[in-house]
């Protein structure tokens, strides 16, 4: 597979577990607010920026890992602190493009992991990096539409949308009661984000074309403008990704 997600230049790579424990103190400390996304919520709004419908520049994200408002940014030591986090979160999404990209490997969330009282078993919950997923859907709600359209795309949303969506109905949260409830859903997010970047991946590519001002005859293969769109939808290709190209 073709990595056109990722940038020209070479890719560097993941974040060491001491850079994973950087990042991670810097989010918890006092420079941040109480509404800065912690490291498992991060992971999984990157994630959805990873895996959407387009490419989104930097200043469209950051912002909002701080917080909802600008009052929310955090308060840098120095302009190489700046750097050094921001580069870092930088690195990590492009490290999450790469691992969706390797069909052959497993997609690794950054999930949390809860003891409760009287319960000796350590649970997955994914439940805050499903909250950073659906944050990033909402950041340009309208563009996802073709995936909340599409044949499969609500299903395979679901286990993030009922962890992570904060209007869900009474009969769903009963279905996120318990740990192993939330576990349970947890297990399946990898492969819901696995076919939801599969979903995306013609239009990411359309939007790429168009932006670099490249001709599509030259990068994507012939395809029918009456045929089903390659991306699922279920809609012609001329009236999906074939008119984003266009």
């Amino acid at each position: 597979m073709q990595n056109h997600e990722l940038e020209t230049m070479e890719v560097e790579p993941a974040l060491s577990d001491k850079e994973m424990d950087d990042l991670d103190n810097f989010l918890m400390s006092d420079a941040t607010s109480n509404e800065v996304m912690l490291l498992d919520c991060l992971d999984g709004y990157l994630t959805a920026v990873a895996s959407g419908p387009v490419k989104l520049n930097q200043s469209e994200w950051l912002p909002r890992v701080w917080g909802p408002t600008a009052e929310d940014a955090p308060t840098f030591d120095s302009k190489a602190e700046e750097e050094q986090i921001i580069g870092l979160m930088a690195r990590h999404l492009n490290a999450i493009v790469w691992n969706l990209q390797q069909e052959d490997e497993p997609f690794e969330p950054v999930f949390d992991l809860n003891v409760y009282l009287d319960d000796e078993r350590e649970y997955v919950d994914g439940e805050m990096w499903a909250h950073g997923y659906m944050t990033a859907i909402s950041l340009h709600l309208d563009r996802w539409n073709a995936l909340f359209e599409s044949k499969h795309g609500v299903e395979m949303l679901r286990p993030i949308y009922l962890l992570g969506a904060e209007d869900v109905s009474e009969e769903e949260e009963k279905l996120v009661e318990t740990p192993a409830q939330r576990e349970d859903l947890s297990r399946t997010i990898p492969a819901s984000v696995g076919w939801i970047f599969k979903f995306w991946a013609p239009q990411r590519r359309a939007e790429e074309i168009r932006t670099s001002g490249r001709s599509s005859s030259e990068d994507t293969p012939k395809i029918s403008r009456n045929a089903p769109c390659i991306c699922g939808s279920g809609r012609k290709f001329k009236k999906c990704c074939g008119a984003s190209a266009e």
